[in-house]
């Protein structure tokens, strides 16, 4: 711009000075004329003067065309200039466009969560509240293709009595609702005071059934976990956290694999009925630590209900605690957690037994330990037809060509429950009236990832007592008879999948030494149950909820084992499709048959029931 204004100031200089010398060269000719016509009279014969040969001179017509091809040509650079710059900067666009197409749509879905993460709260050094997504899950499908009967309807739409899967459970997916739907308001704000964030989620669980005598669909509501948090975040890495319960507190609990997880739900409490249980968590976190303090209490009834039986109440208390570390940019997180709770009465006792009122309270406690390390880009949760029961799936970040994770995890618990041997003879001493009811469980989980494909290898072990530890007792209030059999859980799964254009593809295989407990009868035969899953105070064997099993009498508990394949396809974060095909041989299963008089009868060795083809088709939305 600065060359064509200097050109254009050049042009009209030129101009004007060209203009100036041709005045006076007609003025110069002019007069050189009029002295040539003088002196022409005076000297005729006088020499004309001589030419000079080295003065140039331009004329103006000329003097304005180079000042034009000099404007032309400084205008033609300009432009190729501004040109090569357009295309240099389409280059550039096309090139973020390709790389941009070329990341792991995890990794994309990751960047365009930033403002989803907050809700979370998943952040380095925290034992955090885990929000719940609205969502609406959509089952076709058959548990038993075999089997068309009460206990396993045919191939329809709709809540499922389904076969546990048991490594499901263990790793944290939850079976009791195939069709279900979740409703959430969230909502987040920064506060008026610098660095604080509120957080409020009205949660609600919608359950559908049928009515069996208007074949209509009834619709109920149940509240799910609402909380109330205030999060204080300061720059220099403190942080300050408080989240209230005020219908549910069960995201207060320890452990961290659902199999292992304790002190989460009502059932803790073994007199639990529809009474809320309000609760809060304060946490103090600076860096990658964190150490946080859970407090919840029940009403309930101070003596075993029957029906509609007014009886005296009692408020219980729990009280939870932990140690975490968690780093994120190392995948290293540890964590180590206490609970203790009391669990009120034992009902079977009566007061005028004890030597000391009070004797007979349960009053449980429980240790946790966790570790983690994840090498590479986030390993993920396996894939499998059912969700957790928060509502979360962990997806897996493909953006490391490598990855690698090992988890292992402890829990130990104690109680104190009617003594099932208390005024037996031994030695000719009476036990006492009360003892320790131990339970142990533990898990390693190792997975490891090349690209797009998994493996993953998991181990539980779970003893009797930790199965039946909220029952509480195999026979409830009791801890074990001397006399009586027990044989731990031991449970192993291997798992692969294939990740590909959104598609998951998987198998597993499962392998389960079940938890036993035997007893002989007064002919002296054995009589043996099952325990599948871990017991509650309303877990008993129907039609239907088969986590234990009574086996014929003199029978042995066998082996069981399955096998799965699963194809899942990820239309987008929100919107997920899968179809999984399974086969559970459990020989210890038996079929319930109603009865005329309203009671179930158990037939033993159906195959259609012992072994167990499912089909199942699963659309799910989340929002």
């Amino acid at each position: 711009m600065k060359k064509i204004i200097f050109l254009i100031s050049v042009f009209f200089v030129f101009t004007v000075f060209a203009q100036e010398a041709a005045e006076a060269e007609n003025e110069a000719e002019t007069k050189a004329e009029n002295e040539t016509e003088t002196a022409g009279e005076a000297a005729p014969e006088a020499a004309p003067a001589k030419a000079d040969d080295d003065k140039i001179t331009v004329s103006k017509e000329e003097l304005a065309k180079l000042v034009r091809e000099a404007v032309a040509e400084e205008m033609a650079k300009k432009e190729a200039e501004k040109k090569e710059a357009e295309a240099a900067k389409e280059q550039e666009v096309a090139a973020n466009t390709a790389k941009e197409e070329e990341k792991p749509a995890d990794e994309a879905a990751k960047e365009g969560k930033k403002e989803e993460l907050s809700k979370t709260g998943d952040t380095n050094g925290l034992i955090q509240t885990s929000y719940t997504k609205s969502s609406i899950s959509f089952i076709m499908g058959d548990d038993n293709l075999r089997d068309n009967s009460q206990y396993s309807p045919k191939w329809d739409i709709g809540s499922r009595y389904e076969y546990e899967d048991f490594a499901d459970r263990v790793y944290g997916y939850s079976n009791n609702v195939k069709s279900s739907t979740k409703l959430s308001l969230f909502h987040e704000e920064k506060g008026f005071i610098p660095y604080i964030t509120a957080r409020m989620s009205l949660s609600f669980a919608m359950y559908n059934s049928v009515d069996s005598m208007s074949d209509k669909l009834i619709t109920s509501l149940k509240e799910d976990r609402s909380f109330l948090e205030i999060d204080f975040r300061h720059p220099t890495k403190h942080r300050f956290n408080i989240t209230l319960y005020p219908y549910n507190a069960d995201n207060i609990a320890i452990g961290t694999l659902r199999g292992l997880r304790w002190g989460g739900n009502a059932s803790v409490w073994p007199q639990s009925d529809s009474s809320p249980v309000p609760g809060f968590q304060v946490l103090y976190g600076y860096s990658d630590f964190s150490v946080y303090f859970g407090f919840k209490a029940h009403a309930q009834s101070k003596t075993d209900k029957l029906s509609t039986e007014i009886v005296p109440k009692e408020t219980v208390y729990g009280f939870f605690g932990g140690l975490t570390y968690n780093n994120k940019e190392l995948g290293l997180k540890a964590s180590l957690q206490g609970a203790y709770i009391d669990k009120g009465d034992n009902v079977n006792i009566s007061d005028f037994l004890l030597e000391k009122p009070g004797d007979d309270t349960i009053k449980s406690y429980g240790i946790d330990a966790y570790l983690e390390y994840n090498n590479g880009s986030r390993f993920g949760d396996p894939i499998g037809i059912n969700s957790y029961s928060d509502g979360t799936w962990v997806s897996p970040d493909y953006t490391s060509n490598i990855a690698w994770r090992i988890r292992g995890e402890y829990l130990f618990q104690n109680e104190r429950l009617q003594n099932a041997d208390y005024l037996s003879s031994a030695n000719g001493k009476a036990k006492p009236i009360t003892d320790d009811y131990m339970a142990h469980g533990a898990a390693v989980d190792l997975g490891f990832r090349w690209k797009g494909l998994r493996t993953m290898f998991l181990y539980s072990f779970r003893d009797l007592s930790f199965m039946t530890f909220d029952a509480p007792g195999v026979n409830p209030w009791t801890t074990i008879p001397s006399e009586a059999k027990q044989t731990p859980e031991h449970l192993f799964t291997v798992s692969a999948d294939y990740y590909v254009w959104h598609f998951w593809f998987g198998a597993s295989f499962g392998y389960k030494i079940p938890a036993t407990y035997t007893v002989k009868d007064e002919n002296g035969k054995k009589n043996t149950m099952v325990i599948r899953e871990r017991l509650s105070t309303d877990a008993v064997s129907t039609a239907f909820d088969r986590t234990r099993e009574m086996l014929p009498t003199g029978r042995d508990a066998l082996d069981i084992f399955f096998v799965k394949a699963d194809i899942k396809y990820q239309f987008s974060d929100s919107f997920t499709a899968m179809l999984e095909y399974s086969f559970t041989r459990d020989h210890n299963r038996q079929r319930m048959v109603a009865q005329d008089d309203g009671t179930y009868k158990s037939e033993s060795d159906v195959i259609e029931v012992m072994d167990v083809h499912g089909l199942m088709f699963l659309v799910e939305g989340r929002f």
